[in-house]
């Protein structure tokens, strides 16, 4: 059973990698861009909503049951380099309440508890995808892992 979960999560991971080494043409049509073509690549996406289910689950508590209202953008720096964010909320398990997060990519990644000026600033990216579903699923099979991670080690 461990090793089909495994087996299943490496496969996710496989196909997000093969997803995100498109050529430049393809990445376009499959990035995250708003009408006045300002672009996010998916690789950058996923790197932020990865990151922040990782954080989550290293830092408990809080810890989420749920998210919403996740958006993806950008801060521009005076020098025209942009750090990218995500913005969202998530419900608390402990206090059963909506607590915004934001996780900014650095040269790895920062993510921070309750409202931040971050998020307000940004340029948000409008997307199709549904980020906070993207956000569950990830802390959802990051969860499974770890869980069956502690079984194997208490048996």
């Amino acid at each position: 059973m461990v090793r089909q979960i495994l087996k299943m999560f490496v496969s996710l991971c496989l196909m997000l990698a093969i997803i995100s080494c498109n050529s430049n043409h393809e990445a376009e049509a499959n990035s995250t861009a708003t009408p006045d073509k300002e672009i996010i690549p998916d690789s950058i996406v996923q790197f932020l909503i990865t990151s922040a289910s990782t954080d989550f689950r290293n830092h408990k508590p809080p810890t989420p049951m749920n998210f919403r209202d996740v958006k993806v953008g950008f801060l521009t720096a005076s020098n025209d380099e942009k750090t990218f964010v995500l913005c969202g909320e998530f419900l608390s398990q402990e206090d059963n309440e909506w607590i915004a997060f934001t996780t900014i990519k650095t040269l790895g990644y920062e993510q921070y508890i309750g409202k931040t000026q971050y998020c307000q600033d940004a340029t948000m990216i409008l997307t199709d995808e549904n980020l906070a579903v993207a956000l569950k699923d990830n802390w959802d099979t990051s969860n499974i892992l770890e869980k069956r991670n502690i079984a194997k080690t208490q048996q």
